[in-house]
């Protein structure tokens, strides 16, 4: 089954032997790294939850917006910072493609961070530009083979869960598109919407200010089953692109090294935030699935992506065809 998520199930996990109390912390503000521009889905996910997280904890929760570098700029500032749950991470899919894409990364993935905890799962929309000729995905292959490579899909840069949606579909429709990288899922669906690209995978949080504008209309979804808040658009794998299926996936990490009595505390944070019916609302546009893991859990969920990728996308990445942003 083309999926962006593996099963996760229980693994050991290494934390230092001598972990530093809880019983102080938080005594100031803590900052959620999102290594994407404002207005994609790891902005909007950590804004759904922070004021929440901020009140269980009792300290501010700040977001700071680190886009650029396939993530790496967000993401090393986090592998850097010090582990005292102080600075945490966002993450996405890109986390365990990058090991991949890029071999020269300044950190090393899993092993630089501490997971605190698989956050939310989601499927995304297939958004294309309003004036575009196509309604369904038989009308979109259609196209794509009249005209091989000009077909054009905007991604959140390789890696990005964006970027393995267009992967996943390209594998399973041999369809040409030509990929255009911006750097985050709200850039991309603006590019979208101002006709300058005609499609993009990204969630519907992005997408739906666009539909309800009429500057973008939806395709199709990326999941197994219909969106409750899209119930009448037909599911790829429904549209003839049998098992179809690219999910998005967002956690928490801290620095490694980070002492256990604290990564456990955010993730009891975490677990109380995401259950209050103001956040759950708030998530509904979405139609995500709330899964808060235990630390061990995202670990070893971590690291079958990490694998998984590794083999897709190998032979993909030489493939893949780029454009400019």
């Amino acid at each position: 089954m083309k999926t962006l998520i593996a099963a996760a199930c229980l693994a050991g996990l290494a934390w230092p032997l001598h972990a530093a109390p809880a019983d102080n912390y938080p005594d100031r503000p803590i900052r959620i790294v999102v290594p994407f521009a404002a207005g994609g889905g790891g902005d909007f996910i950590a804004r759904a939850f922070a004021d929440k997280l901020s009140a269980t904890l009792k300290q501010p929760v700040i977001i700071d917006n680190r886009g650029g570098g396939n993530t790496v700029t967000g993401t090393e500032a986090v592998a850097k910072a010090d582990p005292d749950g102080y600075t945490l991470l966002i993450a996405s899919p890109a986390l365990a493609t990058n090991p991949t894409l890029l071999p020269s990364l300044p950190y090393k993935t899993p092993d630089d961070f501490a997971p605190v905890g698989l956050v939310i799962t989601y499927a995304m929309g297939l958004a294309a530009r309003s004036s575009l000729p196509v309604n369904d995905i038989p009308q979109l292959l259609e196209l794509a083979r009249k005209q091989p490579g000009k077909v054009s899909i905007a991604t959140s840069g390789e890696g990005s869960a964006t970027h393995l949606a267009m992967v996943l579909f390209r594998e399973a429709t041999q369809a040409n598109l030509l990929e255009v990288p911006y750097r985050g899922a709200g850039p991309a669906m603006l590019a979208v919407a101002s006709g300058q690209v005609d499609l993009a995978f990204t969630g519907l949080s992005q997408i739906k200010p666009h539909l309800d504008s009429g500057r973008a209309k939806l395709v199709a979804t990326s999941g197994l089953r219909r969106l409750q808040s899209a119930p009448d658009v037909k599911t790829i794998d429904e549209q003839g692109v049998k098992n179809f299926e690219a999910v998005v996936w967002w956690g928490v990490l801290a620095p490694a090294g980070t002492p256990r009595p604290i990564i456990d505390k955010i993730n009891g944070a975490l677990r109380t935030s995401l259950a209050d019916p103001e956040v759950a609302k708030r998530l509904e546009v979405i139609d995500g699935e709330v899964r808060v893991s235990s630390p061990e859990e995202f670990d070893n969920f971590l690291r079958e992506e990490i694998t998984r990728w590794s083999k897709l996308l190998k032979p993909s990445a030489s493939n893949a065809r780029s454009g400019p942003a």
